[in-house]
């Protein structure tokens, strides 16, 4: 009996991780969804779509679900991603196994976001609140350095650490900027 290597990796292994390009008919809203979650995971689509597909008990249910609610009267149209083969010969075989169109799979497959996306949506709300009340803050903390400014020696002891209070929270929202929304005008 051969006992295999925890570290080597087959040509098969390779072989599936190499990227096929497919084309697939899926309505707007579905290749939006991909799209939006890629940007907020910060991953690729094909990273998200091979995520996705690659786990065969998942995308048995999920074929089995689609079966059932699958709507065929959605306007759709086609669109070409990048994937690796495993992910495609899944989707292929899952597909044949449960009589469901593949592109209707990987739509169904796609939805499974939505309860992410919506998430990630609501934090985005969130964060937007936040930011108002974090630019009135440092507004204020400006405010009050001016104040100090005005009432105090320039080598006062409070002044001074006003001063350094204000910095240190212009230093502190600038280092937030990449996690607040940026405003649209």
């Amino acid at each position: 009996m051969m006992i295999s290597d925890p570290l080597s990796i087959s040509a098969r292994e390779l072989r599936g991780k190499q990227s096929v390009r497919a084309t697939f008919r899926l309505p707007d809203d579905t290749i939006e969804l991909l799209k939006t979650a890629a940007e907020h995971l910060a991953v690729k689509q094909k990273s998200l779509l091979d995520q996705l597909v690659e786990n065969r008990q998942v995308l048995d249910k999920v074929a089995q679900e689609g079966r059932v609610t699958g709507k065929s009267d959605i306007p759709r149209r086609q669109k070409t991603f990048v994937l690796s083969r495993k992910a495609l010969a899944m989707l292929e075989e899952i597909s044949a196994r449960h009589g469901i169109a593949r592109d209707l799979l990987l739509e169904c497959s796609v939805q499974r976001l939505i309860p992410f996306v919506k998430a990630e949506q609501e934090k985005q709300k969130n964060r937007s609140r936040l930011s108002v009340d974090i630019t009135i803050f440092l507004d204020t903390s400006r405010t009050l350095l001016q104040k100090s400014e005005a009432l105090l020696d320039s080598d006062d002891r409070l002044r001074l650490k006003i001063e350094k209070m204000v910095t240190q929270v212009e230093k502190a929202i600038n280092d937030m900027t990449g996690l607040l929304p940026v405003e649209k005008g």
